[in-house]
């Protein structure tokens, strides 16, 4: 699997849970093959969670 397909996949997960926040993210990180955050808010160029959220919205 390539980063581009994780970081959609990433995307697609915290809009389709709802996930509201960094700590509910990490959660996510262990149990499925997601990025983890850190290489998330680098490939959104953002360190904000609600921009990657609304990116996620928007996807």
């Amino acid at each position: 699997m390539d980063m581009k397909t994780t970081y959609q996949k990433s995307l697609q997960m915290i809009k389709e849970l709802n996930v509201k926040n960094k700590k509910e993210y990490r959660k996510l990180v262990r149990n499925y093959l997601i990025l983890n955050f850190e290489s998330l808010k680098y490939i959104s160029q953002t360190k904000s969670f609600r921009k990657i959220k609304k990116m996620a919205k928007n996807t």
